[in-house]
């Protein structure tokens, strides 16, 4: 498993597969976890609040249901002071930093900071258009 920081409490990365990984976030003060494996969501991922968006990695853009599930979750994560939320996909190189990207989004950071903190965090990330682009029209439509 891997682990990039974003923020002091926002981190994204590789799925998590063993109890080690869970003992290793739990050490880190990981409380949340947004799973975006497809097919996938382990007992060992149900050791965290969690909530299971599971989409394949098809680089196409993402529903506005899936941002509005994100959103609640994420909001009610960040609501308590001491929270940490992990963000995780299979490799943790495409759909877990397009999530974030929208989180960081969310926390009024504009496109490009975003998209250069979560570069920054890990160079090898890809921010996929289709998932920027559909990110940008949804909060377009929740900031009317």
């Amino acid at each position: 498993m891997k682990l990039f920081w974003v923020s002091k409490r926002l981190a994204f990365g590789s799925a998590i597969t063993t109890r080690g990984h869970v003992e290793q976030l739990q050490t880190l003060g990981i409380t949340h976890v947004v799973n975006l494996r497809h097919g996938k969501h382990r007992k060992v991922v149900r050791q965290f609040k969690s909530l299971w968006l599971p989409f394949p990695d098809d680089k196409k853009p993402r529903p506005k249901w899936f941002y509005r599930h994100a959103l609640r979750f994420y909001l009610k994560a960040m609501h308590k002071p001491n929270s940490k939320l992990f963000v995780m996909c299979h490799h943790g190189i495409c759909r877990s930093a397009s999530l974030t990207y929208f989180f960081l989004r969310l926390s009024k950071e504009g496109s490009k900071q975003a998209e250069a903190l979560v570069r920054k965090a890990r160079p090898a990330a890809i921010i996929v258009t289709a998932y920027r682009e559909s990110c940008e029209a949804f909060l377009l439509r929740a900031r009317r």
